[in-house]
């Protein structure tokens, strides 16, 4: 699985390299040449949303006391921080960088393995950083759009930070297949059970044209973040 990850993001890359040297994505929004593939994909993701991930994450919030709850967010949360660590450092910003690791130590030590988030009440707030900001930061152009099986709206240069960014999640590296598959999951519907409420709202602001609201929310959205990371206004 690691080897075909590797190849997967080696590919992506190799075929980003090829787009970040082409024209300047049009300024009414993202560049969408795969449309087609794209809409078949974004179908599969509500369809599976709708028969499987919402009904699970329903049955989750039923069942499960709040208290729970928060601590597997909690968890989760705190694995996270890996990722943001990493990633303030590669976009040369020492300070969130410190403070996200001042942040995980204290919640992976008083807060029982970030089962209890203790750092925000001391002032350390959560921040988030990804491998597709760094490549932004760094001056690769976003691509094309793409909608990611599972994963949803992206482009090509946030598809190549969702693979690196895998090596940085901690359940990649448990040994036990099942254990890994088993985290995977319980994280999924977590974050799953805090948008239950989106779907309708989504529905009401698209009025019918759900895909294309989606994706230029998405590009909208990541270029403000993109601008801010840069220093942009």
């Amino acid at each position: 699985m690691v080897y075909s990850r590797a190849i997967l993001t080696a590919l992506m890359a190799f075929l980003l390299s090829g787009c970040a040297t082409t024209g300047v994505r049009p300024a009414h929004g993202p560049d969408d040449p795969f449309k087609p593939i794209n809409k078949k994909i974004f179908v599969f993701n509500q369809h599976l949303d709708r028969v499987l991930l919402k009904p699970t994450a329903q049955a989750y919030v039923g069942l499960t006391p709040l208290p729970l709850r928060r601590g597997v967010s909690d968890f989760f949360a705190n694995l996270e921080d890996v990722e943001v660590i990493v990633n303030e450092s590669l976009q040369g910003r020492v300070r969130p960088a410190l403070l996200e690791t001042a942040r995980f130590m204290v919640n992976s030590t008083l807060g029982m393995l970030g089962l209890i988030d203790v750092a925000t009440p001391m002032g350390l707030r959560a921040h988030s950083a990804d491998f597709g900001e760094t490549l932004a930061v760094w001056g690769v152009r976003s691509g094309p759009y793409l909608v990611l099986p599972l994963f949803g709206p992206s482009d090509l240069r946030d598809g190549v930070g969702l693979g690196v960014d895998t090596y940085l999640n901690p359940p990649t590296y448990l040994s036990d297949p099942s254990s890994q598959w088993s985290a995977y999951g319980v994280q999924l519907v977590d974050t799953r059970s805090h948008y239950l409420h989106e779907g309708f709202l989504m529905k009401l602001a698209a009025a019918g044209h759900e895909y294309s609201f989606v994706r230029d929310a998405f590009w909208q959205k990541r270029r403000a973040l993109v601008r801010k990371r840069r220093g942009e206004h």
